[in-house]
């Protein structure tokens, strides 16, 4: 099962995102892992909501996951079968935590359109009463809060995106293949996340005159974990 996960895992992420070939190979490793045993299971009656909710993460994140080296105690690694099962269940557990949270208006987007006392559509940001008035709710911190809270992570990827582009300390330049100096991890940085819309892969090997699977290799192995090193030294986690 370890090879067959390995495989299809590695033909998702081999494709850009998104595409219908990423889509494809999407969902025939989903029909597998989604048969797996060790899916955390509740009795909550919006189990099945969450459950998806856990798919489509799943779906955005599957290039990210790593299986896990760390042995137990008898000094036994983990399969990779076993780490990806524990990988989701870390993430299904929260979204089934959530349902037992009433009224969790965190989740809330300050853009959608609701309408008010006189019956016009609005938005919830323009009806936010001022935080300084004595009659705010709880439920309405929340919210502001998140507000707050999505404000950091722009001002946070602002500054990422700014490390990235500088890369003064040469660190993502000199990640590069060894045959191929101009395929370093800041171009490919640029091209794969930072540019709108993002370039595919295939055609980033062309220009680079390299394969795709060659590019797709040193993305996963070098770049990837740089990237998030880098994260973790900016406070993201």
């Amino acid at each position: 099962m370890d090879e067959q996960l390995k495989k299809l895992i590695d033909e998702v992420c081999c494709y850009p995102d998104p595409s219908p070939e990423r889509q494809k190979a999407l969902n025939r490793l989903l029909i597998v892992i989604q048969q797996l045993p060790g899916i955390y299971k509740s009795g909550h009656q919006d189990y099945l909501e969450a459950l998806n909710l856990t798919w489509e993460w799943v779906s955005r994140k599957i290039c990210a996951f790593e299986a896990r080296s760390r042995s137990d105690s008898k000094g036994v690694s983990p399969s990779l079968q076993q780490s990806l099962v524990i990988w989701i269940n870390g993430y299904l557990k929260w979204r089934i935590k959530d349902l037992y949270i009433p009224d969790s208006n965190y989740t809330i987007s300050l853009d959608r359109l609701t309408r008010n006392d006189e019956g016009d559509q609005t938005s919830l940001l323009n009806i936010l009463p001022d935080p300084q008035s004595p009659t705010i709710t709880l439920d309405l911190l929340d919210i502001k809060i998140a507000q707050i809270q999505e404000n950091q992570r722009q001002s946070l990827g602002k500054r990422i995106r700014q490390y990235i582009e500088q890369d003064e300390e040469g660190k993502l330049t000199a990640s590069c293949l060894r045959k191929n100096p101009e395929c370093h991890c800041q171009l490919l940085t640029m091209r794969l996340l930072l540019e709108n819309p993002p370039h595919k892969i295939s055609d980033i090997a062309r220009d680079l005159n390299i394969s795709n699977q060659t590019l797709y290799s040193h993305w996963k192995k070098n770049c990837l974990p740089l990237l998030r090193e880098i994260g973790i030294n900016f406070g993201y986690e």
